[in-house]
């Protein structure tokens, strides 16, 4: 019987067909099960079409071994045909169901034993198949340069977006870590380059091997006929020798982001990022726009944002915007720039549009957009730290964890949370010196205030190395005085608001040297006890600053350190005269000070011997005070001084326990480094009045530790402060 003749009549059985139906079924689930474990665990994509040749391969053995299965003579051989019947019997013993199902779990164990190999050598950086990572050449989340990539096509602005493009797609890996704008432009102002530099190749190595820096990424896009070949290299900084090379081709300026996807997702593989978490990233087209113009403008719009020039920050996105009327991301900029620039309407408006055309951004992206929108539109707090949570899980997002980490602080009053994302964010090579600031004030908040102070000098330290970075200085330098005068290191205080004061004059800023001046005023009069030292110090400041002089609208915020410093100075009439001319003034400003008047008007009544009245005035500062700790801390000071003692001890019990609420402002800081040393002072001599010997003692305990290094000049009464102690346990 002819083959075709037999083809024909096994096509009128069923155990053909239904050998082909079970084979491609079983085909298919082997195909679903490589495609699961490959996305699963991150298995090479080579796998899946290896899979699918074998298995074609397999199939006309399946028919074959079908068709071997009747007999082709019969019983009656031809004597001359007998010696073909016995080799044709031996074959069709090979052709057999048992040995078909054996060939294909061989094949199966030949692909797992395939990728199994592959994905140990890559983990052990063994050969062609180990990473960066692995070979040691690079470590996980190493800080790499991004050079501009070079341009030959006739558009300029078709290697420009490449660029950006790149940038995009690498910020959606967990392993790879570009410099980011804010750190480059302090490398280049420290090198004495203005940050507006194009960052080429040269550029960008010198800038890695400055700041230790292993490897820089350069690349460049060829115009070939009607397509362009984008092409991208990984170079060690210090040798130029290259690490990984890539291209890949475009047939038009349009596939070109498709071109930049593929080259990231190569170089993120041959640095070591696993599989799984490069595949679970959404295609690039998605990522922002496909106009250069819109690209090139919101790259720019973000390099003012990271200079914190709003204005031309958003100058920058509504030409974006213009550009591309879906441009998510550039209304999301826009929204964060309006609400730096107080025009929160604007604002509201612009996070949610950038909500509305959230689908046109990458997952990554998406996040961000939720989480600005939730948080300041609809005032969902849930679901603003579903977002945050969201994009910290689905990459390393330096200022996603920094975000979450302010949400549980200021909605979630969960600062022990906000402490280990702050520490996280400081794993990133992105953080900045708001980072570092942000965990060293919520440090303080838990009382961990000689960490806090060691964090506080660091930042302080990182921001003189940049000049443009005065104000974080001066920042900086306040809380250190807040937190050393906390721990009665006074004169440690003193320098460090000497700082502040020069650093305000050199910068023509004068209400902040007359605020500082009587901030050191204020401590020569309240912990040396020298008022005329105090009255020198701030007489001597006003001298060198005219107020008269100034425009009105700087100076009338000079007024209320002025009304304070003079009343707590016994000058009450010259206090007087001070809070006229800023009732006068700060009219004329738009500013409210009922709750700076009834303060100052305390103050005024307390040093006027009328400590009754200083209390009503108190009273009323607290209704009014958002931050209730000072009009407390000051009521209970003039009940103390009026001999009121129950009403003193319960306002002052108050004061130190209501600490424990958590405030990120820096004010609480501020108010306990005047108030809380006397506090738990008076607190211990007040319970010892009473013979409540175990409050005494722990109060006297608290004010012991918190002032155990103080200056020479306070030690007396931290001692006395021992001395009580140890006679009341004696009386124990």
């Amino acid at each position: 019987m002819s083959g075709l003749k037999r083809l024909l009549v096994e096509a009128h059985q069923r155990s053909l067909w239904q050998a082909l139906l079970v084979y491609l079924g079983a085909s298919y689930a082997v195909l679903e099960a490589v495609t699961l474990f490959r996305d699963e665990f991150g298995l090479p994509d080579w796998l899946l079409p290896v899979a699918l040749i074998l298995l074609l391969v397999g199939l006309p053995v399946v028919v074959v071994t079908s068709l071997a299965k009747e007999e082709v003579y019969g019983d009656d051989v031809p004597e001359e045909h007998v010696e073909a019947a016995a080799e044709e019997d031996r074959r069709l013993r090979l052709l057999t169901w048992r040995n078909a199902v054996l060939g294909v779990v061989g094949v199966v164990v030949a692909l797992a034993t395939s990728a199994g190999g592959y994905m140990g050598l890559r983990a052990a950086g063994i050969g062609p198949f180990g990473t960066l990572i692995t070979k040691g050449v690079l470590e996980e989340r190493d800080r790499i340069v991004l050079a501009n990539f070079e341009n030959r096509t006739p558009d300029s602005l078709v290697a420009y977006g490449a660029t950006e493009w790149f940038r995009t797609a690498l910020s959606q890996s967990p392993v790879v870590t570009l410099a980011g704008g804010d750190y480059l432009a302090g490398v280049l102002q420290r090198m004495g380059k203005d940050p507006s530099v194009p960052m080429d190749y040269e550029l960008a190595r010198e800038v890695a091997v400055r700041q230790g820096l292993k490897a820089v990424i350069a690349g460049e896009v060829i115009a070939v006929g009607g397509s362009y070949v984008v092409s991208a290299r990984l170079v060690a900084a210090e040798t130029g020798e290259p690490l990984w090379t890539g291209s890949e081709t475009a047939q038009g300026s349009a596939a070109i982001i498709d071109a930049v996807d593929r080259l990231s997702r190569h170089l993120r593989e041959r640095v070591g990022e696993s599989l799984k978490t490069i595949r679970a990233n959404e295609p690039l087209p998605q990522v922002t726009t496909t106009s250069l113009e819109a690209l090139h403008r919101y790259s720019l719009g973000r390099q003012a944002h990271f200079r914190v020039n709003m204005v031309r920050a958003t100058a920058f996105y509504e030409e974006a915007i213009a550009l591309d009327s879906s441009f998510a991301m550039a209304y999301r900029g826009l929204g964060v720039g309006f609400q730096a620039l107080d025009q929160m309407e604007q604002a509201l408006q612009m996070y949610t549009k950038a909500y509305e055309l959230r689908e046109h951004a990458t997952l990554f992206e998406r996040y961000y957009i939720e989480g600005d929108y939730h948080w300041h539109v609809t005032e969902d707090i849930s679901a603003t730290i579903q977002a945050y949570e969201m994009l910290v899980e689905a990459s390393d997002s330096t200022w996603g964890t920094h975000n979450l980490a302010l949400l549980y602080t200021s909605e979630r009053d969960d600062p022990e949370r906000a402490e280990r994302l702050y520490r996280k964010s400081l794993e990133f090579s992105d953080s900045t010196i708001l980072h570092l600031t942000a965990l060293a004030v919520t440090l303080a908040a838990l009382d961990k205030v000689d960490e806090a102070i060691v964090l506080f000098e660091l930042a302080n330290e990182k921001a003189g190395e940049d000049e443009t970075q005065w104000q974080i200085g001066m920042a900086m330098s306040e809380r250190l005085a807040a937190l050393t005068r906390l721990r009665g290191r006074i004169a440690e205080a003193e320098r460090h608001l000497d700082d502040v004061i020069r650093t305000a004059e050199e910068h023509g800023w004068p209400v902040g040297a007359i605020r500082f001046a009587t901030e050191q005023g204020s401590m020569d009069r309240w912990f040396r006890g020298d008022t005329l030292a105090a009255l020198r110090r701030v007489e001597a400041a006003l001298s060198r600053w005219q107020l008269d002089s100034m425009p009105l609208r700087p100076w009338v915020y000079a007024y209320p350190y002025l009304v304070d410093f003079y009343a707590w100075a016994g000058q009450t009439e010259r206090a007087r005269a001070y809070l006229a001319e800023l009732e006068e003034k700060a009219d004329s400003v738009g500013w409210d000070i009922a709750e700076l008047r009834h303060h100052s008007l305390g103050h005024i009544a307390l040093n006027e011997g009328r400590p009754y009245d200083a209390i009503t005035e108190y009273e009323s500062a607290d209704r009014l005070d958002e931050d209730r700790h000072r009009a407390v801390a000051e009521r209970a000071f003039a009940y103390d001084q009026a001999g009121e003692s129950d009403s003193a001890l319960a306002v002052y019990d108050r004061y130190v326990t209501m600490r424990s609420d958590w405030d990120d402002s820096g004010w609480r800081d501020w108010n306990d480094s005047w108030w809380l040393a006397l506090a738990y002072e008076r607190m211990g001599a007040l319970y010892e009045q009473r013979s409540d010997t175990a409050k005494a003692v722990s109060n006297y305990a608290r004010f012991v530790e918190l002032w155990q290094n103080a200056d020479p000049e306070l030690k007396p009464r931290v001692e006395a402060a021992r001395q009580a102690i140890e006679a009341l346990s004696t009386e124990r």
